[in-house]
């Protein structure tokens, strides 16, 4: 399955995503970010919204890597797995690969990853593409 997270704002009065923590610095080590982006089935301004990505993420690399370990809930809310998580986790860049390490509903017993690729990014919005992988014993 191939999602969106269409649009990650990080400014104005229509901001999914605030930095909770900053420690400045060269490297700001230790940022602390929490974020509630729309997913959608395309990464157009008029795709369907499937869900939402729900959680916090946190700068674990003290060097110019910019690392994160991110701890995010995919929340379905379509008619085909509406109320159906994934629990995702993992230490990454922007564009990298987290875990499913946790479900519920439609998704019982899933396993897999979410491949995170950018695909837009300009100011302080981006777009970044999610391709999921993942098994699980449909209910």
């Amino acid at each position: 399955m191939t999602l969106y997270t269409n649009k990650e704002l990080y400014g104005g009065p229509c901001s999914n995503g605030a930095i909770i923590l900053e420690r400045g610095g060269p490297t700001n080590f230790g940022r602390t970010e929490v974020v509630a982006w729309p997913v959608t089935d395309g990464p157009t301004p008029n795709a369907n919204i499937v869900g939402h990505l729900r959680g916090t993420f946190v700068q674990v690399d003290n060097t110019t890597n910019r690392a994160w370990h991110f701890s995010l809930g995919l929340v379905f809310e379509n008619t085909r797995f509406n109320g159906s998580t994934l629990q995702v986790s993992g230490t990454s860049g922007i564009n990298g690969e987290w875990s499913i390490v946790g479900e519920t509903g439609q998704f019982n017993m899933a396993k897999g990853t979410i491949k995170r690729t950018s695909i837009m990014d300009q100011g302080t919005s981006r777009i970044s593409e999610l391709r999921i992988h993942a098994h699980y014993t449909p209910v």
